[in-house]
């Protein structure tokens, strides 16, 4: 969800931007989101929401202002990989040891930064390698768990698209297969996933509202991600979507860090365990909210 959508605005009066954005096609939105680089005072607007005031500036965020090409959906490597290890065995029931292995299989691979670079080039509204974030909890679990079908409501440029579907194809690999499903409404969200990995994702164009529903009938949810605007009826829509097409250990993940409190109230309600695990950046001044995760498992399924 962008960062800049939280900021106020008056209910009578469109930025330039919002009048620009609304009388374009929905397809050219993501063609605005190039110019990332010259949006400075978008990013100042951003390190206002984020309470930074001129007596906090440190380098980190001159360099954010003059260089970072991101005002949304910021990326940014990890710096406490340790805790989330310990995070997923105690979550899951795995080794702490086997955790951070695969964690760092999704810091060092090959997609997020080679193949990266050869496919994308050096784009101004990308960063030259893939720094995976709050996404390399879902590598993580995705690795772990072995999931079947995983579902991403909120694609926006398909970062967590691609994580997802790497993972899988190494779950793959070593005889786990499984397949994702996306859904979001701008038909040009997705586009950084390379054709070699489509054949396991469906991209579905729609509101959550409109299609999930329609799209799981007959099929289980092992893992979801909330990833939609954090609205309490998106998160009870599909949160409970996912609960009533549950797989016998299903995942959800809350990417606001538990807003809402929804996914808290579902793992009450419905016997499941919440968690909540928050990412220290590295080389970022973000600090996001962190990750709400709601384990629920079958009596009869191991954990």
């Amino acid at each position: 969800m962008s960062v800049t959508e939280k900021v106020p605005r008056t209910a009578t009066r469109l930025s330039f931007k919002d009048s620009l954005k609304s009388a374009l096609p929905v397809q050219w939105h993501a063609r605005m989101r190039s110019l990332g680089r010259l949006r400075m005072i978008t990013k100042l607007r951003v390190l206002a929401y984020s309470d930074v005031t001129l007596r906090d500036v440190r380098w980190e965020h001159v360099r954010y202002v003059l260089w970072d090409p991101e005002v949304e959906s910021h990326t940014y490597d990890v710096a406490n990989v340790d805790e989330l290890a310990e995070f997923l065995a105690d979550l899951l029931g795995c080794d702490v040891g086997t955790a951070r292995r695969y964690l760092d299989e999704g810091v060092r691979d090959v997609e997020f930064d080679e193949r990266w670079r050869s496919r994308l080039g050096r784009r101004l509204d990308l960063k030259s390698r893939a720094m995976l974030g709050n996404r390399l909890l879902w590598w993580g679990l995705v690795r772990i768990l072995k999931p079947a079908l995983c579902v991403e409501c909120g694609v926006y440029n398909g970062l967590g698209s691609l994580v997802l579907l790497r993972a899988l194809e190494l779950n793959t690999e070593e005889g786990h297969p499984g397949e994702l499903m996306s859904v979001d409404a701008d038909p040009a969200s997705g586009w950084v996933v390379p054709p070699r990995l489509a054949d396991r994702w469906e991209l579905i164009e729609g509101t959550t509202a409109d299609v999930l529903g329609p799209t799981l009938l007959g099929r289980r949810v092992d893992l979801l991600v909330h990833d939609t605007p954090h609205t309490a009826e998106n998160a009870e829509h599909e949160f409970g979507l996912a609960l009533s097409h549950r797989a016998a250990r299903t995942v959800l993940l809350d990417s606001s860090g538990g807003r809402t409190g929804v996914l808290q109230r579902l793992c009450e309600e419905q016997g499941g365990r919440y968690a909540r695990f928050v990412d220290v950046p590295s080389n970022h001044f973000r600090r996001g909210s962190g990750t709400g995760v709601g384990l629920f498992t079958e009596p009869e399924a191991p954990c």
